[in-house]
């Protein structure tokens, strides 16, 4: 793959850097799009936004570390090194969820389960951009396979095992993701009950994440009745996503 995209000088421009840049300003788009829908200023979206990209990096850099802590205990500073890849997607997922919980909490006004629902899809498109980023970097890479569409990484500076068929699990996830995208923004015309179209993307993520973790390669932070911890967390999030079905069903009301 092409983990470096240009050099110039010292100036060097990495792949997962730049997808990773476009994912967040496709998902940004999106949302100041459907803000409209739901009565948001684009001022109030643009604060929400700032602050879910900075909790999504802290918390997706933070759990990397956490889960690869041998290595960067003895290399601190490469931990500050966001453009060579390293990010977990949960880690920044979670702490985004308590960022704008937080931020929920203190405008009172703020119609949360209305945002979850345009952000749910926003996510899913960001993200897909993100995976394309770990394909080129060569992070997140799958078990070694002799399927047809098997990959192999030769570059030097590719995070992946070199000169090894291996399954292209960024890939698989994120085609899921682009699945999932059109999916949820397909139902956004249908929506009766705001926090439905979250809902059903934390259970068609968590199926997605559940299945592609049995073919993946990389150091996956130990196991749990032979479970990844991202699996478990998978596991969580569908159950999580049908908790918040019901329970909107029960106390939601119209358009809210």
């Amino acid at each position: 793959m092409f983990p470096i995209l240009l050099k110039i000088g010292p100036i060097t421009i990495r792949t997962y850097g730049l997808l990773v840049a476009i994912g967040f300003f496709a998902a940004l788009q999106y949302i100041l799009i459907k803000a409209k829908t739901i009565g948001l200023h684009e001022d109030e979206i643009l604060d929400i936004v700032l602050y879910t990209i900075v909790a999504g990096l802290i918390g997706g850099r933070l759990l990397y570390v956490m889960l690869n802590w041998s290595y960067y205990a003895n290399n601190f500073l490469q931990i500050f090194q966001l453009w060579e890849g390293g990010l977990v997607f949960y880690g920044g997922f979670f702490l985004s969820i308590i960022v704008i919980l937080a931020y929920a909490g203190y405008h009172k006004d703020f119609n949360l389960w209305g945002f979850s629902d345009i952000a749910a899809p926003a996510i899913a498109i960001g993200h897909f951009f993100g995976r394309l980023g770990c394909f080129f970097a060569g992070c997140c890479y799958g078990l070694p396979t002799d399927l047809p569409w098997a990959c192999t990484f030769t570059n030097l500076n590719a995070l992946a095992p070199l000169n090894i068929a291996l399954h292209p699990t960024q890939v698989y996830e994120a085609l899921g993701n682009l699945l999932i995208f059109l999916t949820l923004n397909w139902l956004l015309r249908f929506k009766h009950l705001s926090g439905q179209i979250f809902a059903v993307y934390l259970f068609l993520y968590g199926i997605l994440r559940f299945h592609v973790e049995f073919l993946r390669g990389d150091d996956r932070g130990g196991f749990l009745f032979n479970l990844s911890p991202s699996q478990l967390i998978s596991i969580l999030m569908v159950l999580t996503g049908v908790y918040i079905t019901v329970l909107r069903r029960k106390y939601g009301k119209n358009n809210i």
